[in-house]
C-alpha cells in the first residue's frame, strides 16, 4: 500500500466507529496491523510446534496486539508491564488519535506462547509468517520462524524519520517473497535474499536516500530519494508529515486523526530492479504489474472474541476483550474449540 506518493498532500480527518476505532496507515509494504486486535500474516511456528490448550500469551496487564502470524507462531504484543509514572497502579489510557499515558507501553514478541522477548518495534514481515524484522536491542534484526533464530544485520543505517504513516525507515521486506532492503548510508541501499543471507549493494549517488518500498512479490521496489533542494532551505531534508496521529508503536484504538501536509524536500520516485540491483527513473514497461497486499480473511470469533490465529491442530487464540476506548488487560489464551 502506498502512503507516500503524494507529499503534498491535502488535509485528511479520519473517524473512526464509537468504541471500535480508525485502522491506523499500513507502512510501505510491510503488511503491519493495526493494533486493534486485528490477524494478519499467516504460517511458521518456530519448529513447527502447536500451541497447548490453555497456554497464555502475555501477563496480566494491559495488552494491545500489534501483528500475529496466522498459525500463532509467533505473536507482537505491546504492554506495560510496570508502574511507570509511580501512581500505584499499572494502567494505559487512551486519547483520540492512538496516543497513550499512564504507564509505559513496551513491544514484545511471543514465540507461540509465553511473556515473550522485548523488541524496540516492528518493521514488518512476509505474509507466510517465515521471516520478520524489527528494531531489537538497538540493531535491525531478521527471525526467520522457522529455525527460531534471529540474525543482526552488522551497518545497519538505523536512523529514523519519526514519520507514523509507516514502519520504521530501516528496513522493507517483500510480504510474499524472499527478499528485503536496508540502508547503509544516504547513498546506498542494500537487498538481502532472506534465505540465503545473499546481499548485493546498491548505489544511489548523489541522492538522500529517505524510504524504500519494496513490493509483495520482492521483483520491484519504489524508492524515494532526495535529490533537489525543493524547499530551498539550502540543503536535503527528509520529508516530515503534520499530523495528529500518535507515534506508530503501541498506539490505542484511534478514534480520529487529521493530516495537514508534508514539510522538508520532495523526493523523486526512482524504481529498483531487486534481482539486478540496479535503479532507473521508470520501471520496465515489460515487467509484469505486482498485486496488491490485500487482508487475509478474518478468522472469525469465538465466544464473543475475536480469533488471531489458528495452530495445525485447530487450537485458536482469541483476541482480547474489546471494552470500547479502555486498554484490555491481558494475557491472551490458546484455546480448543467444543
Amino acid at each position: 500500500m502506498r502512503i507516500f506518493g503524494s507529499i503534498v498532500a491535502p488535509m485528511v480527518i479520519v473517524i473512526g466507529a464509537c468504541g471500535g476505532g480508525a485502522k491506523p496507515p499500513v507502512g510501505p509494504g510491510s503488511g503491519t496491523a493495526a493494533p486493534s486486535g486485528g490477524s494478519v500474516g499467516g504460517g511458521g511456528a518456530a519448529g513447527g510446534s502447536p500451541a497447548v490448550a490453555g497456554a497464555k500469551v502475555g501477563t496480566a496487564h494491559p495488552i494491545v496486539v500489534e501483528a500475529t502470524a496466522r498459525d500463532g507462531g509467533w505473536i507482537v504484543i505491546c504492554q506495560a508491564r510496570a508502574d511507570t509514572d509511580g501512581d500505584g497502579e499499572i494502567a494505559v489510557h487512551t486519547g483520540m488519535h492512538g496516543d497513550t499515558y499512564g504507564d509505559q507501553f513496551r513491544p514484545y514478541l511471543v514465540r507461540g506462547a509465553g511473556e515473550g522477548e522485548p523488541i524496540d518495534s516492528l518493521v514488518g514481515y512476509t505474509r507466510d509468517g517465515r521471516w520478520l524484522v524489527a528494531m531489537r536491542a538497538g540493531k535491525l534484526a531478521v527471525l526467520d520462524a522457522h529455525a527460531g533464530t534471529w540474525s543482526e544485520i552488522a551497518g545497519a543505517d538505523l536512523r529514523d524519520d519519526g514519520v507514523p504513516l509507516g514502519p520504521h525507515r530501516a528496513a522493507s521486506i517483500a510480504s510474499a517473497g524472499d527478499r528485503m532492503t536496508y540502508f547503509r548510508d544516504d547513498e546506498t541501499l542494500v537487498v538481502r535474499e532472506l534465505s540465503t543471507g545473499a546481499e548485493n549493494t546498491v548505489k544511489v549517488a548523489g541522492a538522500r536516500l529517505w524510504r524504500v518500498e519494496v513490493e509483495p512479490l520482492g521483483t520491484w521496489a519504489r524508492v524515494y530519494a532526495i535529490r533537489a533542494d525543493s524547499d530551498k532551505d539550502g540543503k536535503l531534508t527528509w520529508p516530515s508529515v503534520r499530523t495528529s496521529l500518535s507515534d506508530r508503536d503501541c498506539r490505542g484504538p484511534i478514534m480520529s486523526y487529521s493530516t495537514g501536509g508534508w514539510s522538508g524536500d520532495k523526493p523523486d520516485e526512482l524504481w529498483l530492479d531487486l534481482a539486478a540491483g540496479t535503479v532507473s527513473d521508470k520501471r520496465s514497461g515489460t515487467a509484469p504489474s505486482e498485486p496488491t497486499d490485500a487482508e487475509p480473511a478474518e478468522l472469525g470469533t469465538h465466544a464473543g472474541r475475536p480469533v488471531l490465529a489458528v495452530d495445525r491442530t485447530g487450537r485458536k487464540l482469541l483476541g482480547p476483550d474489546d471494552s470500547g476506548r479502555d486498554i484490555p488487560v491481558g494475557p491472551l489464551e490458546w484455546v480448543t474449540p467444543d
